[in-house]
């Protein structure tokens, strides 16, 4: 008698795929998170680049261990965000004309591939309505208060991009506590023409990807990424903490 295996429907397969895609992710490690804490400390300038981070400071403020808070220190210095040194503990490291510029050559590549999968991703579910909320504060500044807001909206912007691209593997090798810390050490000096001009490359991309336009997104992203280069690369040697 001839057996007859039934090859499982589309619809079962389907159904596992979404079960699968829909699965919670994997809850991330406590000093993980602490160093994302600290990570997003630097970003919104609670803590300044050359400050020594004090353990028992963290400890308190962060309720968490210090043993905890070593092991953050350590995430943050293998991703070059800190220096630790002997009898002073952890240090908020300075980018270099150098570090920022291969930086700045990284994060061109990634951030151009994440608009480019966002464009492609863009109509499906809510992801257009979204896309806008976080470009607001971007592409709506014009008041010197509202272009104030602008560096303190990148990273919005960009955190919602990524989420739209759907990419785990991106997502996972992009610098991002290096990118915080070149926004902070940066932010003092931006001119309000510099942020005329950011604003201006936003909509730009904004509308691209608004437009499920995948080749402008990326383009638009990594010029905008080179602009960036351009002002600010040639004032490193003027307030490098070195």
């Amino acid at each position: 008698m001839t057996v007859i295996t039934k090859a499982p429907s589309t619809k079962t397969a389907a159904a596992r795929k979404r079960a699968v895609a829909e699965a919670p992710a994997k809850p991330r490690s406590t000093p993980d998170r602490v160093a994302d804490a600290i990570s997003k400390g630097i970003l919104t300038r609670r803590f300044t680049v050359g400050q020594r981070l004090v353990e028992a400071d963290l400890t308190r403020d962060l309720g968490v261990s210090r043993s905890t808070v070593r092991e953050a220190l350590r995430i943050l210095a293998s991703s070059g965000v800190v220096d630790l040194t002997p009898h002073r503990g952890a240090v908020i490291r300075s980018l270099s004309r150098e570090d920022a510029a291969s930086l700045l050559g990284v994060l061109e590549v990634l951030t151009g591939l994440a608009a480019r999968l966002a464009a492609t991703n863009i109509h499906i579910g809510n992801n257009a309505k979204r896309f806008e909320a976080a470009a607001q504060t971007l592409i709506s500044a014009s008041t010197p208060e509202a272009l104030d807001r602008v560096l303190d909206g990148r990273a919005n912007y960009y955190r919602v991009m990524f989420e739209i691209a759907d990419s785990s593997e991106l997502s996972r090798v992009l610098p991002q506590a290096r990118a915080h810390l070149f926004r902070a050490q940066f932010y003092n000096f931006l001119t309000t023409a510099d942020l005329r001009s950011m604003v201006a490359e936003y909509r730009g991309i904004t509308e691209a990807i608004l437009e499920g336009d995948p080749v402008k997104a990326e383009a638009r992203t990594r010029k905008h990424l080179q602009k960036s280069g351009e002002r600010t690369l040639p004032r490193m040697s003027a307030f490098s903490l070195g």
